[in-house]
C-alpha cells in the first residue's frame, strides 16, 4: 500500500511538472510575419509559408506601420535599430535602418551581434542618434550616424540606397489584405495567437 502512495504520488508530481511546463510554453512570447487574408471583427487571419495563422487582437493590441523615409531625414535625437556589418576600420556598414515611434524609445537598447554567427561582424544596434554627418568613405557617399546607447556608442555609415523606415503608431483600419505585417503575442490554448503587438511592414520597393 505505502509503495502504491508513493508511485501514485510520483505520477501526480509529473502530471503537475507537465502541467506547469505547457504553461510556461504557452505564455512564451512569439512572432509570425506574413501577409494579411481578412480581418474579421477582433479575428486576424494571416497567411505564412507554413500556413495560415489566426490572431485574436484585444483592446490592449497595438498597432504599428511603417513608412519609408529618406536617409537623409535622420536626424540626431531619433531612437533607432539598424542591422550593419563591422568594416576594417572599425565602423559599421548599415543593411538596414528602422526609426522606431515615440513610444518605443529604449526598446532592445543596446549593441549585440546579430545571430547565432557573431564572427561575421553582423550586428544589430538600438540607439539614439547623437550625430549625424555626410560623409564620403572610398567609394560610398552617405551619412555617418553616431549612435550612442547605455555603456557605449558606434558609428554607423548608412548609404543612400540602404532601405530606411519610420515606424508610427497605428490602427485596425490599415490591416488590409495583402499587407505584409509582423505579430507577436502569445499561443492560447486552442492554438490562436493572442496578439499584443502588430507592425505592418513598408512596402518592397
Amino acid at each position: 500500500m505505502k509503495h502504491l502512495m508513493i508511485r501514485t504520488l510520483k505520477v501526480i508530481g509529473c502530471a503537475s511538472l507537465l502541467l506547469a511546463w505547457n504553461v510556461v510554453v504557452h505564455a512564451q512570447a512569439l512572432t509570425i510575419r506574413g501577409k494579411v487574408t481578412a480581418l474579421k471583427g477582433p479575428e486576424l487571419i494571416v497567411a505564412t509559408p507554413s500556413g495560415d495563422v489566426k490572431a485574436v487582437l484585444s483592446d490592449q493590441t497595438m498597432v504599428r506601420a511603417e513608412q519609408r523615409i529618406k536617409f537623409s531625414e535622420i536626424l540626431p535625437g531619433m531612437y533607432l535599430g539598424t542591422t550593419a556589418t563591422k568594416q576594417p576600420d572599425g565602423n559599421f556598414l548599415a543593411s538596414e535602418v528602422h526609426v522606431f515611434s515615440e513610444d518605443q524609445r529604449g526598446t532592445g537598447e543596446g549593441h549585440r551581434p546579430l545571430g547565432s554567427a557573431p564572427q561575421s561582424g553582423a550586428t544589430m544596434t538600438n540607439a539614439n542618434v547623437e550625430r549625424v554627418e555626410d560623409v564620403a568613405v572610398q567609394t560610398i557617399k552617405g551619412r555617418l550616424m553616431t549612435l550612442k546607447y547605455k555603456g557605449g556608442e558606434v558609428k554607423v555609415l548608412v548609404p543612400p540606397d540602404v532601405p530606411v523606415v519610420n515606424r508610427i503608431v497605428s490602427d485596425r483600419s490599415a490591416l488590409k489584405a495583402g499587407a505584409e505585417v509582423s505579430v507577436q503575442g502569445t499561443r492560447n490554448a486552442d492554438g490562436a495567437l493572442a496578439a499584443t503587438q502588430i507592425t505592418i511592414r513598408a512596402a518592397q520597393q
